[in-house]
Formats: structure tokens, C-alpha cells, sequence
């Protein structure tokens, strides 16, 4: 016998209004300690009722149909387990496009639009680019790439099957689908037999990152929901990320360059074992909005 959430335990009204609905959800994510809950509220409402909040406000007694009564309620419900509201409204907007989000992806994050500005910035007036996203997740970063840079190849690469499938459905909803190269295997892995060494412009990374240390510290919402697979960078973080540059020069072109996301604490680490590499020299390092180093831009340099 299914389940019955928790909220229409409480109440199984005969009629059903906005109003009614809305505190109702407000109590429900209060009590599961959502600190912004009338906002998520309102969001999860609006999502299931195809209505925006003025019209709520104008018509706050006006009937709902009842099984939008109970969409609404089994939304609330995931959101108050603690399940991202990403996952709960299934989309998160980045660098103006909205990008469909699901368990088994990474939620997108706005400090990544970092990597999308830079490499913007790099490679508008090359005549016809390479791009490599690395670890495409959601696609957010190649869909981003493809439609700004419209002459560059950009090429998307997961070891995970779900994200390679949820970043194609994104591209195909704003026609960018064939103008990616989509590659599933483990970080360069996949390029290295594909004839590109030495042809790629610019690698772009949002790698996992996150320490142990720093694991423990994760809200429920990350790290019950997330994919581990996105998030764990090993014992200090960058394990994933020290592969990835052992491998990067082989497949850049002469001066090619890497940008990376990175987590707090780490620039300097990392900034600190580039300098004994003989192929890749550091550029600079860029903040996020609150000021915490967040992306490194490293630059091929030598001969292999």
C-alpha cells in the first residue's frame, strides 16, 4: 500500500485553496528545519501550478484541483527529506540557460559560471577552438561554450553513463546537441585514442573537489544527495585533479590552457606542485563573489 505523505496525514481537506496549500507547505518546511522555507514554498507551488505568485496573491482563496493539491504535497515532501530544491523543481539556472537537474548529476553552482566567463574571454577571437569539458555532469559548461562560441568544437566527456544522458537531453532542448562531441570514459582517457594530442585549445574542469575532511562538514542536502562520484577529490581534495594535469599536456596545442574549479584552501597547494611541472606554467588565480579563490588558469609551456 503506498505511503501517504506526511502533510496529507495531517490534513485531507474536501476543498483546496492556494492560501491553504501554501501554509500548509510553509509549516511542513519549517519543521523540517528548511531555513528559507516560505521562499521554497512559494517556488514549489508556482512549479506545480503553472501560475506566478501575483496571481496566488490576487486569488489566494480560489480552488486548486486536488490532484495538484497532492503533486504539490509529494514535492514538499522530498524537499522537507532534505532533497535539493534543484532536484525537487528538476532544473537550476546557469549562465542564463535553464539546465535540467536530477539525481546522479551535480547541481549546478554560480561560482562555476567563473570557467564559462574566462574561457569566453581566451577564445572569442580564436578562428575555431577546441574545448574540452571534462567531467560534463549536467553539460552546463559545454552547452554554455557551444552557444556562446558558435565556430568552436567543444567536446564533453563522463565516466558516468546518467550524466552523459541527462547533459545530451539539456543540449537537445536548446539545439546544441550535434554540435557537441559527447565521449564517456574517465577524464582524457577517452581523447587520447581519438588522434587530438597536441590539438586541444582549452580544457575546462569542474572536477570533484571536496576533502575528506570537508566531507563531514557537508549539509545533508549535498552529501545524501549528490553524487559522490561528483564530489570526492580524495584526503585533501585535488586527487582527481592531479590526474587530470599529469595528462593535460598531451593532448593541448602549444600554449593550449586549462581552467579548473577548485574548493577554498586549495589554490595555493595546487598552485604549488604546477610549479615543478615542466609542461604547464600557472597564470593566474580568479575569485568567486565572496572573494575565495576559485578558479586556476594554467597554460601549456615546453616541448614534450
Amino acid at each position: 500500500m503506498a505511503q501517504v505523505p506526511a502533510m496529507l496525514k495531517a490534513v485531507m481537506p474536501s476543498s483546496f485553496s492556494s492560501s491553504q496549500l501554501y501554509r500548509e507547505s510553509v509549516d511542513r518546511l519549517s519543521q523540517a528545519g528548511i531555513a528559507n522555507a516560505r521562499q521554497e514554498a512559494w517556488w514549489i507551488i508556482e512549479e506545480v501550478l503553472g501560475v506566478d505568485r501575483l496571481r496566488l496573491h490576487v486569488y489566494p482563496e480560489g480552488s486548486i484541483d486536488p490532484e495538484r493539491y497532492h503533486q504539490a504535497v509529494a514535492l514538499i515532501e522530498r524537499r522537507a527529506s532534505r532533497e535539493p530544491l534543484q532536484y525537487v523543481l528538476g532544473r537550476q539556472e546557469f549562465y542564463g540557460l535553464d539546465i535540467v537537474v536530477q539525481p546522479g548529476v551535480l547541481i549546478p553552482r554560480p561560482e562555476s559560471e567563473l570557467l564559462v566567463k574566462q574561457a569566453i574571454v581566451l577564445l572569442r577571437s580564436h578562428p575555431q577552438p577546441v574545448i574540452l569539458d571534462v567531467g560534463t555532469g549536467s553539460g552546463c559548461l559545454a552547452i554554455s561554450m557551444a552557444q556562446t562560441l558558435k565556430r568552436a568544437m567543444v567536446i564533453a566527456s563522463d565516466q558516468s553513463v546518467v550524466a552523459l544522458q541527462i547533459a545530451k537531453m539539456n543540449a537537445r532542448r536548446y539545439g546544441l546537441h550535434s554540435r557537441i562531441l559527447w565521449l564517456a570514459g574517465d577524464l582524457l582517457a577517452p581523447l587520447l585514442s581519438r588522434g587530438l594530442a597536441g590539438k586541444v585549445t582549452a580544457i575546462i574542469a569542474n572536477l570533484p573537489y571536496i576533502s575528506h575532511d570537508e566531507w563531514d562538514r557537508l549539509s545533508p542536502d549535498v552529501k545524501d544527495f549528490e553524487p559522490c562520484l561528483a564530489l570526492d577529490g580524495g584526503p585533501d581534495g585535488l586527487d582527481v585533479y592531479r590526474r587530470l594535469l599529469q595528462e593535460a599536456p598531451f593532448l593541448l596545442a602549444p600554449e593550449g590552457v586549462v581552467l579548473v574549479e577548485i574548493g577554498i584552501g586549495q589554490a595555493d597547494r595546487l598552485c604549488q606542485e604546477i610549479t615543478a611541472s615542466k609542461f604547464l606554467k600557472v597564470v593566474n588565480v580568479q575569485p568567486d563573489f565572496q572573494g575565495i579563490p576559485r578558479m586556476v588558469h594554467l597554460q601549456r609551456v615546453g616541448c614534450l
